[in-house]
């Protein structure tokens, strides 16, 4: 799978400041992280299949790769949100591949943090408000965005059978073995073996670890080293926590 030979991201720059930022940063620079010329490699990304979600990539731009997508890149600017609801796709996806009649979710935020960098390139972690302490307006913005409550209507092609086998295959070809919840419900909706089959399922995840993990990966670039916009360091200001209960009723 291509993704394993893939950076966690992508930072575009002027040829001259891909090539020679080693020279400047007095740390070492996260493993996952790649500087790449905008002037030279850009083609080679293209070249070798890998898909660049968002606006034309430019000097500056920063990606991240998609955590269960093969070979594809998203701009930082599409933010947050998009991670959040490409996971609650994925969810969804499962759920009515597995003949979920009902799917409805409650999203909850449980903490928020800042990334502050150290001068040696230490990433630390700051938590602003947990608990009873949260910000209720942004809590309401996810629930406006990702709560959700939708019915879902079985065709004759409906093939319980063949979805669990295919998604089987999706789980493996994606990594997603660290998905409990999802493999988890896989497995419960197979009768074939045991006779049993689920009918109701609440599942708790948290959607918002992969971006979190990627604005961590990603925070040494905020070292006056590098060009990089505002709006991608006013981004590792705060990192909320969502988790996320999803009822599946078969």
């Amino acid at each position: 799978m291509m993704n394993n030979n893939l950076p966690q991201v992508i930072l575009f720059q002027e040829d001259e400041k891909a090539l020679n930022y080693g020279f400047k940063i007095p740390f070492e620079l996260n493993s996952d992280v790649a500087v790449r010329s905008i002037e030279y490699d850009l083609e080679d990304f293209k070249n070798g299949e890998v898909k660049l979600v968002g606006p034309r990539p430019t000097k500056d731009a920063i990606y991240y790769l998609h955590p269960y997508k093969d070979n594809e890149y998203v701009h930082e600017s599409l933010g947050e949100m998009y991670f959040l609801e490409e996971k609650l796709e994925l969810y969804k996806r499962v759920g009515y591949l597995l003949g979920a009649k009902s799917i409805s979710t409650k999203v909850i935020l449980s903490e928020s943090k800042k990334l502050e960098v150290d001068v040696e390139g230490k990433v630390r972690v700051k938590v602003v408000n947990s608990g009873t302490n949260v910000n209720y307006s942004k809590q309401s913005q996810y629930k406006e965005a990702l709560e959700i409550s939708e019915k879902y209507n079985q065709k004759e092609n409906y093939d319980l059978n063949k979805n669990i086998d295919e998604l089987r295959d999706m789980t493996e070809k994606l990594n997603l073995h660290h998905e409990l919840g999802i493999i988890s419900l896989i497995e419960a909706r197979d009768s074939r073996n045991s006779g049993v089959e689920l009918s109701e399922r609440k599942v708790k995840s948290e959607i918002s670890s992969e971006y979190n993990r990627l604005l961590q990966i990603s925070a040494q670039l905020s070292s006056p080293v590098f060009s990089v916009g505002a709006d991608f360091k006013h981004s590792l200001e705060t990192l909320n926590k969502l988790n996320v209960d999803i009822e599946f009723v078969f």
